[in-house]
């Protein structure tokens, strides 16, 4: 073999003692020749350092893509969430969503004295107003006391039973429009009206009777 001479930094020299004494070789110069033979092995070792990089990499770079694509994912199912939420409240029929008008007056007004007769008693009309006033008293007392809390629904109900005695059995759909031509403004619609009120209510509204589907009557002798 040919000498050759190296100058190395003492710190490097070092360092090739103590390699050289833990890897168990007699001296430097024998550690230094195995270092060299053995090249070809530490490149091809290198090499395949380099190229483990790679597919790290390039799995962060697909976690990261995958990343995205749920956050937009994520951001495409809240504005739906929104969407459909819209969408619900502008369906939504509730009154209160529009101003009320103000609870017309349901108490009864004191009958005129013009329809007496000479003799100071009233004709039978007469009479079968009052007790029609009284009995429809009655039920806005029960209304008040027992009905549903609110002021218009409870309107609504006193006018329904005073259409009614007045007209007799009404179908449904006539009863829903004339209570929603003398209330225009409490419900979004007649059919609003009309769920929130006499189809939601009927069964426990005392004098209210349905002889037959589709059809309303109100027996003041109920009360």
């Amino acid at each position: 073999m040919e000498p050759i001479t190296l100058r190395l930094p003492t710190d490097l020299l070092e360092e090739l003692d103590t390699e050289s004494e833990e890897a168990g070789f007699s001296s430097r110069s024998e550690y230094v020749r195995h270092l060299l033979f053995n090249r070809p092995d530490l490149s091809q070792l290198a090499t395949t350092d380099g190229s483990t990089a790679t597919p790290e990499t390039e799995r962060v770079e697909e976690l990261d893509q995958t990343v995205d694509e749920l956050t937009e994912r994520i951001e495409l199912l809240t504005q739906r969430v929104t969407d459909l939420e819209g969408e619900t409240a502008s369906s939504d029929g509730d009154s209160s969503s529009s101003s009320p008008s103000s609870p017309v007056s349901s108490t009864p007004e004191t009958p005129s004295t013009d329809g007496e007769s000479p003799t100071g008693e009233r004709s039978d009309g007469d009479a079968h107003s009052a007790d029609s006033d009284t009995d429809l008293a009655e039920f806005e007392s029960w209304l008040e006391s027992d009905g549903p809390q609110s002021a218009n629904a409870r309107t609504v109900l006193l006018d329904a039973a005073r259409i009614l005695d007045e007209q007799g059995p009404l179908g449904a759909s006539e009863l829903r429009q004339q209570l929603f031509d003398q209330h225009p403004e409490a419900y979004d619609s007649a059919e609003a009206l009309w769920a929130s009120t006499v189809e939601r209510l009927y069964d426990e509204l005392p004098g209210f009777d349905r002889p037959e589907y589709g059809q309303y009557t109100f027996n003041r002798g109920d009360l």
